[in-house]
């Protein structure tokens, strides 16, 4: 087996992971839709409102981010503006890859970076026990959340690394075209 066909098996397993995680992070927004609902019902209907649904959608909120973050930025659905990329692929499409590799390896380093200053909140929250709600009331621990920070941190940093390794390839790749004609 080749280096190349490694790789590729590598990136669609990579990929499909990545699907993955976006998958449950949609069935994550359900569960959370049916749980809101159940609390309007038992405030509304029986005056007993669902203990802990305002912590656990706070939480909810952040994890589903990071959940699907790496999809997101693999499909191109990431936030960006690139009026000047898209000019740019047109006249000089050698320069538009470069600079949209260069732009992916910073999103790579900010990401990186993110995940290394996840670590010790983490770290702090599984060894300390960290919690959000009220003792006697509702409690959930906070790790969860911290740890799907730093691993959807490090699979979207890891995403936008693959994408400037592309771009690049792609820069490289059209000047040995530009070459040969």
């Amino acid at each position: 087996m080749t280096v190349g066909a490694v790789a590729g098996r590598l990136r669609r397993a990579f990929d499909r992971l990545c699907d993955g995680l976006n998958a449950l992070g949609s069935l994550w927004i359900i569960a959370l839709m049916a749980l809101i609902a159940a609390d309007v019902v038992g405030r509304t209907g029986f005056n007993a409102p669902v203990r802990g649904v305002t912590e656990l959608l706070s939480l909810s909120i952040v994890g589903i981010v990071f959940v699907q973050l790496a999809s997101t930025q693999r499909e191109g659905r990431l936030t960006r503006a690139d009026a000047l990329l898209g000019r740019l692929r047109t006249s000089l499409p050698r320069l538009a890859a470069l600079l949209d590799g260069v732009a992916h390896l910073a999103g790579a380093g900010l990401l990186f970076v993110l995940v290394w200053a996840s670590l010790p909140y983490f770290t702090r929250a599984w060894e300390r026990g960290e919690y959000v709600g009220a003792l006697g009331d509702f409690t959930a621990p906070t790790w969860p959340i911290r740890l799907i920070i730093v691993v959807g941190s490090a699979l979207a940093g890891t995403q936008f690394l693959l994408q400037a390794l592309d771009g690049l390839r792609a820069a490289l790749h059209s000047a040995d075209r530009a070459e040969d004609a």
